[in-house]
Parts: C-alpha cells; sequence; structure tokens
C-alpha cells in the first residue's frame, strides 16, 4: 500500500487528475503477472540472435552502408508482425518502422522507441559468439583466456555493481554488438510483451530500428513528419538509471594551406619556396594542447585533429570540436581562427588559405521538453531504479530527431566498455530498462494529447 501511494504522489507532481492516478493504482506487474526470470530468458536469447548478424557499418556513402543491416531489418520486420505490430516496413535505406496500436479508447500523445542496428567500426561484427556468464559473484570475468581478454574492476567497473548478474560478452576476436543491439532487443521484448498480455493499457507506440548510427549517416534518412510521434526515446544508453538529456555541440573543421614546393630543395633560400606540411605541422603544433580529448573530461569540450594530408603543393586538415555550451564552442573555434592566422602570417610566400567550420549536431538539451524527461524519471523511480540524469560526451541520434520536432532523449540499456573486444551486456540492466518502458507506456497512456 505505501508503495501505491507513493505512485499516486509521484503522477500528480506531472498534473494528472487523480483520476487518473487511481487508475495506475492497479499494479501493472499484478495485472501481466510480470515475471523477471521469464523476461530475462527473452532478453537473452534475443540478444545472443541478434549479435551473430554481421552488421557493422561502414564509412561509405551508402545507407545502408553494409549489407547486413539490411539482411537484420528484414528479420527484425518478420518478428514484428509476427507479435502484432502493424504497417510494418523496410525502405530502401533499411531503416524499420512499425506501430502497436493504441487499446485505449481516447487520444494520447504517440510515443515512438528506436535502436540503431549497426555495430562500430572500431572492431569486427563478423562471426560473433556469445557467450553467458551467468550468476556474476565478482573478481575477474574472463571473456578469452588465449587472448589475454579479462574483465575486471580497472577496466569494467560497473561489475562491482553486478553481483548475481547474468553477463553476456563475445568469445574473443570480435566485440560483442551490445551496442546497440541490447536496445533491438529490449524494444523487442516489449512489442512481444504488450502483444501477449492486452491488458496493460498504452497508447499508440512506434518503434523504429536504424541504421548506421555509428558514422552519423543513418538518422539522416529517418521521414520524421511521415513517422508521425509525439515524443521518443532512444535506447542507446549504458549503465541503471541514465537518461541522456544534453549531449556535445559538434562542429567539423577543415584547414587548407597551399606551397610551393617545385624548387630544389638545395636551392631553396631566395626562391618563393613555401612548406605546406611545415604549415600544417606549425597548425596542429598552435592548438592548445589541455584542450584535446585526452586532457579534458566531465563538461569540457576539446578539439581534435582527425587527419593530415597533402598531396603535392596541398595540405589539408580535418577534424572535429565538441562543446556542451555555445559560448564554449566559440572559444574554440578562436584557438583554431587564431593557431590558422598565425601560419598565414608566417608564410607569405603560401596561397589558398582556407578554414571552414561546419555544423553536425547540436546539444539536445536545447530543445527537450521536461516532460518527455520527467515521465522517463517516474517510471524509473515506480520500479525502484534512481534516475540520473547524463550529459553524453558525444552525440546521438535523438539529438538529430530532437532538433528536427521530435524530443528524444535517451534511455539507459545495458551496454558496457563499447566499441571494443571487451564489451558486455548486462541481462539485468535490460531487463530493468524493459520494466522501465513499460512503466513508461502506462504513464503515456495517461496524458492528455497536446492538441
Amino acid at each position: 500500500m505505501h508503495r501505491l501511494l507513493q505512485g499516486v504522489a509521484l503522477l500528480l507532481t506531472v498534473g494528472l487528475p487523480f483520476c487518473a492516478a487511481a487508475q495506475t493504482a492497479d499494479d501493472w506487474k499484478s495485472v501481466s503477472r510480470y515475471d523477471k526470470a521469464a523476461a530475462k530468458k527473452q532478453l537473452t536469447q534475443r540478444l545472443s540472435k541478434y549479435v551473430t548478424f554481421d552488421t557493422q557499418s561502414q564509412e561509405t556513402d551508402n545507407v545502408p552502408s553494409t549489407p547486413g543491416q539490411m539482411k537484420f531489418a528484414k528479420e527484425l520486420a518478420k518478428e514484428l508482425k509476427k507479435n502484432g505490430a502493424v504497417n510494418v516496413q523496410v525502405n530502401s535505406s533499411a531503416i524499420v518502422t512499425a506501430e502497436i496500436p493504441s487499446n485505449l479508447n481516447k487520444p494520447t500523445p504517440v510515443v515512438a522507441l528506436l535502436a540503431h542496428m549497426d555495430t562500430a567500426l572500431e572492431s569486427s561484427g563478423k562471426n560473433v559468439k556469445p557467450q553467458i556468464h551467468a550468476n556474476y559473484q565478482g573478481g575477474d570475468l574472463i571473456i578469452n583466456k588465449e587472448r589475454n581478454l579479462v574483465l575486471n574492476a580497472y577496466n569494467a567497473p560497473q561489475l562491482l555493481r553486478a553481483r548475481g548478474h547474468d553477463i553476456m560478452t563475445a568469445s574473443g576476436g570480435t566485440l560483442l554488438g551490445a551496442d546497440d543491439k541490447t536496445g533491438v532487443a529490449i524494444i523487442m521484448t516489449l512489442v512481444q510483451y504488450l502483444y501477449d498480455h492486452p491488458t496493460v493499457k498504452h497508447g499508440t507506440v512506434k518503434i523504429a530500428f536504424t541504421p548506421d548510427e555509428e558514422t552519423g549517416a543513418g538518422i539522416s534518412h529517418f521521414d520524421v513528419p511521415a513517422f508521425k510521434a509525439d515524443y521518443a526515446y532512444t535506447l542507446d544508453g549504458s549503465d541503471l538509471g541514465e537518461i541522456t538529456v544534453e549531449t556535445f555541440n559538434a562542429k567539423s573543421f577543415t584547414v587548407s594551406f597551399d606551397g610551393y614546393r617545385a624548387v630544389h630543395p638545395g636551392n631553396a633560400m631566395h626562391t618563393p619556396f613555401a612548406d605546406n606540411v611545415l604549415m600544417a605541422a606549425d597548425f596542429y603544433t598552435l592548438l592548445p594542447r589541455h584542450k584535446r580529448p585526452e586532457t579534458t573530461s566531465g563538461m569540457r569540450g576539446f578539439i581534435l585533429v582527425d587527419s593530415i594530408t597533402t598531396q603535392g603543393d596541398h595540405t589539408e586538415i580535418k577534424g572535429i570540436i565538441r562543446a556542451f555550451s555555445k559560448e564554449e564552442m566559440q572559444t574554440l573555434m578562436n584557438d583554431l581562427t587564431q593557431a590558422f592566422n598565425t601560419v598565414k602570417s608566417m608564410n607569405l610566400n603560401g596561397k589558398n588559405f582556407s578554414l571552414t567550420f561546419t555544423d553536425q549536431y547540436q546539444n539536445m538539451k536545447e530543445v527537450l521538453p521536461e516532460k518527455v524527461i520527467h515521465l522517463a524519471e517516474l517510471a524509473m523511480q515506480a520500479e525502484d531504479i534512481t534516475p540520473k540524469r547524463y550529459a553524453a560526451r558525444g552525440g546521438t541520434d535523438g539529438a538529430q530527431l530532437s532538433f528536427r520536432g521530435l524530443p528524444t532523449p535517451n534511455l539507459f540499456s545495458g551496454q558496457y566498455n563499447i566499441h571494443s573486444e571487451l564489451e558486455y551486456a548486462d541481462i539485468d540492466v535490460m531487463e530493468a530498462s524493459l520494466r522501465t518502458l513499460l512503466r513508461l507506456t502506462t504513464l503515456w497512456a495517461l496524458q492528455p494529447t497536446d492538441e
């Protein structure tokens, strides 16, 4: 009874009428007989299957960038249809969309759940062989003895809180693909759960699985107006209770230096000789070292040079800038501009100097309504999960969607040590994410539409 009263109080904090709160007092667990062990089994089975699809993305102009993503998309579409989803489609970009129809007799906001199908470029995603470390009891967790792949408190500090959990890893030589097949598995398990338990009341829920998140190219092909959702959540986060509500502002930059090297180096003095390679080296050296990725953390941004390429008299530098605030972004742009102007003033024989900045994505915090965050927090609190608002030192598909009119924070999905052979998934954290989504769908079912 105490917990039910807490639930009512929480619902009232978002302005719900008392009658709506009272309807929620019948815990959906008791109505649907939620079985945690059965949920974990389904999550484990799905993730074990999904990671065997080779969906590693590549840096190309094509979306999807690899054929395995389309193969996985078609498999997910079949599974969605099997579990009652309607309007299931796979477009030419391997974007899967579907809908779980409302079982209410009133309009409510349309909420969407998204995850990406591709895996990272840094480690192979081919021939992944998942293994389960059931009921982890602490200490080192050996992934592959021959390759000396071991999870421990140093490289996987979250394991200190995972005693008794089921952990999934690959078997060595590949990543696992927890990023973001944990999210895919959680969403698909939710779809089956709602299909198997029609007594759980919910509004229309949209589903989308997208390609090429790791390259940043996939979400640009997503048709937000046609999707017709009011709010959304990506399931692409890490630790229990995390809600990503803030991302970097992101820009790329390109610097070009043209020189004149077509003279004999022994006779370079008193000629128009201009060394474009030296210009690039000087520019790189002049960038502030205390503003590099390895010297910054928390809410501090950074500058990173990604590549320096030279062909004859032309040298080009490409890099990125990341900052949480617009003020810091401008400061970092000024640092780059100052270094560029210094090199330009030192090389009077150089020519065609250029420095350009390109917007990539913005901090989603600027456009996320409090409501979409607060309801996720209430859902977690109802499941005895402590919510933690998190600022991601990177970007999410949700950041781009948010600025295109679909507010989309990111929720935890139990993926750790991503992009590496030490990647793992915590099945118990995945199950907690599933419960959060179930609570969240019932909370959105109580909300009036924005019209």
